[in-house]
């Protein structure tokens, strides 16, 4: 896409010349930190040597890494991220908070979860909150990507170090963790969602360790749903909050500089007919995919994956726009719409099947090297990743590293991919990603679950979703009493979390289960509310004999460490809970997973039915 002619359509104003951007990195970004590098240097010799080897560099390139960005309606050419940046809210309990005064924020939350679905403006967030930190100067902001982690041969601490110094000297230990518990950081942990399973307890425990060593500073953590962020202690999770209407309206006005269209925009969305497809436009990522596809398509799709297919088709007839010649331009592949869409369904299913989101050169040219052996497309490897990157723009190349705009488009092209197969290789493609998603996934990809579910609804369900509950049913069967109980915790896998909610120390004692395939299918599946186990001590009056048996077995574990007692194999917390009806709870939930499993099997029966009724009419 020629991003100069869609910059005329979206926001002239915010994008860069060229000698602007040659002249700003010294300049904006340079004024931008000096007051933070000045205030620090100034406290003693060694925050003087810390800058000097390396923090000074850490941030100057991530902060104009930040200042200067790409968004998904700028992929091509970087816009300052304050002339783009539209207020992202988030929840916890009656707080409701944009981020903008982080010292209040941080004063009553030391340590903050962010948990957002697909596109709902984490990354975008955690921008904000790094450039703000870094003018207010009161604190330095340090961020990590979490799945760096599951492939690092080292610890979170030693991550850190890494990111910050590089490959220059290092201090002496003895500096670098006298600086660090000095409390003047704010760790942002990006992707908690895209740990590996399989890595999973081991980089908790680096986590809790490394809050536990430097307490005094604070500690944010971004996450998609269902990842089991739960499970850290002193956290505090603040939920993303959708768009509300006022939020659409301010978002277009944002993002949309010219008023003719900005007005055709509005109209579109504030227009009565088209309320019931309103809460597409709650979430950022898709309202600024309907904002770019508008000229080609303006109607608001009625399905999550159309807003994917009409990006898709305006990123590819915003290439093929005729030139000033009036020739129309040609890819370097000279590939056509439909090889492109087949080739981004086989390399997107490849790469998530893989647990792969961001792709090196070489990793890139491997896997297209793939596509193109087990598929009838012809086409140069290399004038292909140009296409894709350049002609497209359907992935994006920053540093060293390819990715797609967003993650959930890689996730619409393998839902297309397994909606393209024959019916009889859908259950394989769907048998793999069940075993992917079981070994690495965290997150289990409820956006990706969606489009699968609306693109292939009868087959998802038959293939995917029925085999899966099934499989948590079966244990559950003609079971009664503590031998019920204890079959759904395997499945559950609950810990016991205790916490103070209030000033008042209040203690109260929840039964958290963990992030795990089966929790998340039961979650997806929507067959019950959890909250019915979470609450259950204080739903039925026995909490403070709870805590007072919790309290007891914590002081009677021997070590170092006090873990909270599990709940499987605990004879007495089983008791406890048994006396007090938990096993008629369990009881409801193994009856609403058995009408859920029955009700989808009459209903692709009677789809079936139908579908043969048709076919056999004259």
């Amino acid at each position: 896409m020629d991003i100069t002619t869609f910059g005329k359509n979206i926001t002239s104003s915010t994008q860069l010349k060229p000698n602007e951007m040659q002249m700003t990195p010294n300049i904006e970004v340079t004024s931008l930190i000096k007051p933070i590098l000045d205030g620090f240097k100034a406290i003693n010799n060694e925050w003087d040597s810390f800058f000097e080897i390396g923090l000074t560099d850490y941030l100057h390139s991530q902060t104009d890494k930040y200042y200067f960005t790409n968004t998904f309606l700028h992929r091509s050419e970087k816009v300052r991220f304050g002339n783009i940046y539209y207020p992202i809210k988030a929840t916890y309990k009656n707080l409701t908070t944009n981020f903008e005064k982080l010292d209040d924020l941080f004063a009553e939350y030391n340590n903050i979860t962010i948990v957002g679905s697909a596109g709902s403006g984490k990354t975008t967030l955690i921008k904000h909150i790094f450039l703000q930190t870094i003018k207010d100067s009161k604190r330095i902001p340090i961020l990590i990507e979490l799945r760096n982690l599951n492939d690092f041969k080292g610890d979170l601490e030693k991550l850190i170090t890494e990111k910050i110094l590089k490959s220059k000297v290092k201090p002496s230990d003895g500096i670098f963790k006298r600086t660090l518990e000095s409390g003047d950081f704010l760790f942002l942990l990006d992707g908690y969602d895209e740990i590996f399973s399989d890595k999973k307890q081991e980089i908790n425990r680096q986590i809790e360790l490394f809050v536990d060593s430097y307490s005094k500073n604070k500690f944010l953590i971004t996450t998609r749903p269902g990842s089991g962020i739960e499970s850290f202690p002193r956290f505090y999770d603040f939920k993303v909050c959708p768009l509300d209407d006022d939020d659409v309206i301010g978002f277009i006005s944002k993002i949309v500089d010219e008023g003719e269209r900005k007005d055709r925009i509005k109209k579109i969305v504030l227009d009565p007919k088209n309320k019931n497809y309103y809460e597409f436009l709650r979430n950022p990522l898709l309202l600024s995919m309907f904002i770019m596809a508008f000229e080609n398509h303006p109607e608001i799709p009625k399905r999550k994956s159309a807003f994917y297919r009409n990006v898709y088709d305006t990123l590819y007839s915003r290439h093929d726009g005729v030139t000033k010649n009036s020739f129309p331009r040609e890819k370097m592949t000279g590939l056509q719409r439909d090889d492109f869409e087949g080739i981004l369904a086989i390399f997107s299913y490849l790469t998530l099947i893989e647990g792969q989101y961001s792709f090196t050169n070489e990793y890139l040219t491997d896997i297209l090297d793939k596509v193109k052996s087990s598929s009838d497309y012809d086409y140069n490897t290399e004038s292909l990743i140009y296409d894709l990157r350049t002609s497209i723009s359907i992935l994006i190349l920053d540093g060293f590293e390819y990715f797609f705009p967003h993650r959930s488009i890689q996730e619409y092209f393998t839902a297309l991919f397994i909606n393209k197969l024959p019916t009889d290789k859908k259950h394989k493609a769907y048998q793999n990603l069940s075993k992917v998603l079981e070994e690495s996934s965290t997150d289990y990809s409820f956006n990706f679950w969606s489009l699968c579910f609306e693109m292939d609804e009868t087959i998802f369900i038959s293939n995917f979703l029925i085999p899966q509950l099934k499989k948590i049913h079966k244990p559950l069967e003609d079971k009664k009493g503590e031998e019920l109980v204890v079959s759904y915790f395997k499945i559950i896998n609950p810990t016991l979390w205790k916490r103070d909610y209030d000033k008042k120390g209040e203690k109260t004692l929840r039964i958290l289960r963990h992030a795990n395939f089966q929790n998340a299918i039961l979650d997806f599946c929507e067959i019950y509310d959890y909250s019915d186990i979470w609450f259950f001590p204080e739903k039925n009056n026995c909490e403070k004999g709870f805590v007072k048996l919790y309290d007891k077995q914590v002081k009677e574990i021997k070590g170092d460490v006090k873990r909270p007692p599990t709940l499987v194999k605990n004879k007495e917390m089983l008791n406890f809970l048994l006396e007090n009806g938990i096993d008629k709870v369990v009881e409801e939930i193994r009856s609403k997973i058995d009408k859920k499993i029955m009700n989808w099997d009459m209903t692709i029966k009677k789809k079936k039915s139908n579908i043969d009724d048709l076919l056999s009419r004259e």
